[in-house]
């Protein structure tokens, strides 16, 4: 245990450093240097590495108070289903916009998985 305790000052430093790094990299790239959805592509990513650094940073310092950090699942899931949603409209734009069609990779796993997220959501939201 006194080992974890110990790691915990380390692994926050690192963490913010990360942070900080990734706030760095995304200020640093500015539109017309890249296209447009690749610049939205990493910073929305950067984004999605900040929130998940700030969820770690948050769980280590519930334990390192004694408190329990399970109270902070519901923000962990609730940000999931913001990307989500984020991820599934960007989905949307590109089939739309044709730069999804049968060939791309990866369309038919999806295929899938939004065909088990609306049996799941269907049982939450019976009609």
């Amino acid at each position: 245990m006194s080992n974890q305790v110990e790691t915990r000052p380390a692994i926050a430093s690192q963490l913010k450093k990360t942070e900080r790094e990734l706030t760095e990299a995304q200020h640093s790239l500015k539109t017309g240097m890249i296209n447009v959805k690749v610049l939205m592509e990493f910073r929305n990513a950067t984004e999605r590495a900040r929130q998940a650094t700030a969820a770690v940073h948050q769980w280590l310092e519930e334990q390192g108070k004694g408190n329990d950090p399970y109270h902070l699942m519901p923000k962990v899931v609730g940000e999931r289903l913001r990307m989500a949603n984020s991820l599934l409209e960007d989905v949307v734009c590109d089939l739309e916009g044709g730069d999804i069609d049968f060939q791309t990779p990866g369309l038919k796993e999806l295929y899938g998985n939004v065909k088990r997220l609306t049996e799941s959501l269907g049982r939450l939201f019976p009609q």
